[in-house]
This record gives structure tokens, C-alpha cells and sequence, in this order.
């Protein structure tokens, strides 16, 4: 994930998309990630910044950012695992799409469809990536699974 932030002088860190807030995470579940491996590797970052005040584009401004990057990083866990455990018996990305909005008592529509669809491919990128899971062609169909 590609963030810009800004530090004042006055030690005061502006982190634009950085991090998302408790409201969101609880009422969303998935909010957009394009690259869940950098995703994590910001909330690393993050962890390591001093500053006195820090401000989230959709959070409250906080002097302590760590409880909140725990709760990004702990979503971000729970979403991978629950994606990683839909594909003990093979899926299709339709069909990993419709378990993640029913497990979450989400609702589809278009905008969703795009927004959460689009997010659910990065995670199944990243869990490629981390050899959790495989996928294969079979009949102009693109199937996923877990590795054993």
C-alpha cells in the first residue's frame, strides 16, 4: 500500500489512509487493500514512528497509535485466515466472494462487488505469495485451494 504521510515540525504525523478506525473495521470488516503484504509492512512502520500526536484520515487524533494499529493488524490476520480456511476444498473467487460477504453479513451491491471483490483478490495474491494457498485452471475457470 502506497500512503503518503506527513510530519510536522512540531512532531505531529498526518497518515492519510495509514490506518483505518475501530468504526470502520467493526462495521466493514474488509476495507480496501491493494497489497496486503505492504499493508502490513506500513503498519510495521507505523510502530516504530515517535511523535506526540498522530492523525488518521478516519480517525480521531490520538497520541498513541498502537492500539489501533493492533486492530488493523489483527483484521488483516482474521480476514487472511478466514479467506485461507474457504479454500480447504477448492473455490472459485465467486464463490471465496460470497463466503467472505456471508460470513460478514455483508450485503452486495455494485459498489461492493468492486471495492470488497478487488480487496479479496489482493488478499488471495498474498496468500499465494506466502505458498498458504495454490490455484489452478480447469475448464477457462480459475480454482483455489490451500496447500498442504
Amino acid at each position: 500500500m502506497i500512503c503518503a504521510g506527513i510530519k510536522t515540525s512540531d512532531n505531529v504525523y498526518f497518515l492519510a489512509d495509514a490506518l483505518f478506525s475501530e468504526e470502520t473495521i467493526t462495521k466493514y470488516h474488509l476495507f480496501f487493500i491493494y497489497d496486503v503484504k505492504e499493508f502490513l509492512n506500513t503498519l510495521d512502520f507505523l510502530s516504530e514512528l515517535k511523535g506526540n500526536l498522530y492523525i488518521p484520515s478516519h480517525c480521531e487524533a490520538t497520541d498513541n497509535i498502537d492500539p489501533l494499529i493492533k486492530l488493523n493488524r489483527e483484521k488483516i490476520q482474521e480476514v487472511a485466515n478466514k479467506i485461507y480456511e474457504s479454500c480447504k476444498k477448492e473455490k472459485t473467487f465467486e464463490e471465496i466472494l460470497k463466503y467472505i460477504f456471508d460470513e460478514y453479513n455483508l450485503t452486495m451491491n455494485a459498489n461492493q462487488y468492486v471495492l470488497v471483490g478487488s480487496t479479496v483478490k489482493s488478499y488471495l495474491s498474498y496468500l499465494y505469495d506466502e505458498n498458504r494457498i495454490s490455484y489452478e485452471f480447469r475448464d477457462n475457470m480459475m480454482f483455489w485451494k490451500q496447500l498442504e
